[in-house]
């Protein structure tokens, strides 16, 4: 399921220019890290997932779209890295950054490739945690990650 948004993502990429949009650049989960761990202050990074997902855990240091759109005049100047499962929503979530005239990146890989890597997840309360909504049925947590599917939230 993984291939398939980032299949997905690409012909997203190919054909925006044809309908009048920007592509969107890429961010890998090893550069967002290093970033985050820098406390680079040219970014900031946005969970897009819903706050059920968001509960289970997420990326630390991420915002949710809520808490973005009520301090968005605070980000002007920062590249708005946008996150999600896999990167769909979250391309779709850049794309309107850049339409607004932000500057913006997809981390495709998303919470998952994150986890792929290996790094720390957070629960809501900001303990670490090795649990992860995964959207839905098809997408699987890498070993040594908990799967979260939205009835257990």
């Amino acid at each position: 399921m993984v291939w398939l948004s980032k299949l997905f993502i690409l012909w997203l990429n190919h054909l925006a220019p044809f309908v009048g949009r920007s592509q969107v650049k890429e961010i890998s989960t090893e550069e967002l890290a290093r970033r985050l761990k820098q406390n680079d202050p040219s970014i900031i990074l946005v969970d897009v997932r819903s706050s059920t997902e968001r509960k289970v855990s997420h990326i630390p240091g991420s915002i949710s779209v809520d808490e973005f759109r009520s301090r968005e005049n605070e980000f002007e100047n920062r590249c708005v890295i946008a996150s999600c499962t896999v990167g769909g929503r979250s391309w779709i979530f850049a794309q309107r950054c850049l339409r607004n005239g932000m500057q913006a990146r997809n981390h495709r890989p998303g919470i998952l490739g994150w986890c792929e890597s290996g790094h720390e997840l957070v629960a809501n309360d900001g303990s670490p945690t090795k649990r992860v909504h995964t959207h839905n049925r098809f997408l699987r947590a890498p070993d040594g990650y908990e799967s979260v599917p939205t009835q257990r939230c």
